[in-house]
Formats: structure tokens, C-alpha cells, sequence
């Protein structure tokens, strides 16, 4: 008799965990944050990222954010690298907080994806931070 109870909870919490699924795959179909270390399932691009960031707030938690268009700053200070993206209005800055800048140039298209803060609605700074080209396998 000890078997029935658990198959019921076993049944009840599949049907729970397949509820949950089904309500978090009605989200938006782009989201590119993720948690931690995490790849987000989409990309932004420059032009989507102030639609895509305007309800999310910085909280105590980190959340990964993801962006890829082209790099309007390369700047190494001797210790960090800082890599600047989407400067174009309506697009938030986007600054990438990394340690190099691997040859990187103005004007390369590369994808930057790191922990997530917005200290105003006009800028966006990723750090952690990693950044590929495109033309680069990923990691």
C-alpha cells in the first residue's frame, strides 16, 4: 500500500512541473537575460535593447543580459578592458567590463553577454563581462 501514496505524488508533482513549463514558455519569445554564467536563449540587438530592458530593474541577485551590434569603444586601462556598444539613440550604452580586449576594434560586430546592472535609463553595463565576434566559435 506504501506505493500508492508515492506514485500519486510522483504523478501529481509531473503534472505540477508540466504546468510550470507551459506557463513560463508563454513568455516572450526574446529574452536575453539568464541567470548567472548562463547563455541567454536570445541575443539582443542594439535597436531591441531599450524595449527588452525597459521593466527590468537591478537587483540584489544577479541576472545575465546579452547583446550583440557593433563596437563603438575599445578602451584598456592596463587591468580592465572596457568594450562599448549600442551608442546609437534610442539604444541604451552598453558597456562591457571584461580583462582584454583580444585585438577587438571599433566597428567589429560582436556578441557581449555579463551580469547586468543599469545605473540610468540611457546606460547598460555589463560586468562580469565576455565578448566574442561573430565570426568566432563559441566558448
Amino acid at each position: 500500500m506504501p506505493q500508492r501514496p508515492m506514485q500519486s505524488l510522483v504523478i501529481a508533482s509531473l503534472m505540477i512541473g508540466s504546468v510550470t513549463g507551459a506557463l513560463s514558455q508563454e513568455g516572450p519569445d526574446k529574452n536575453p537575460f539568464a541567470d548567472p554564467d548562463m547563455h541567454p536563449s536570445y541575443r539582443a540587438q542594439c535597436h531591441e535593447v531599450r524595449d527588452l530592458t525597459k521593466d527590468r530593474e537591478t537587483g540584489e541577485t544577479r541576472v545575465d543580459f546579452s547583446v550583440t551590434g557593433p563596437l563603438d569603444l575599445v578602451h584598456f586601462d592596463g587591468t580592465l578592458a572596457y568594450l562599448g556598444l549600442c551608442g546609437t539613440v534610442p539604444a541604451p550604452k552598453v558597456l562591457c567590463v571584461t580583462y582584454q580586449t583580444t585585438d577587438m576594434k571599433v566597428g567589429d560586430v560582436v556578441t557581449v553577454a555579463g551580469g547586468y546592472s543599469r545605473p540610468n535609463p540611457d546606460f547598460i553595463v555589463l560586468d562580469p563581462c565576455l565578448a566574442q565576434r561573430l565570426d568566432e566559435p563559441a566558448q
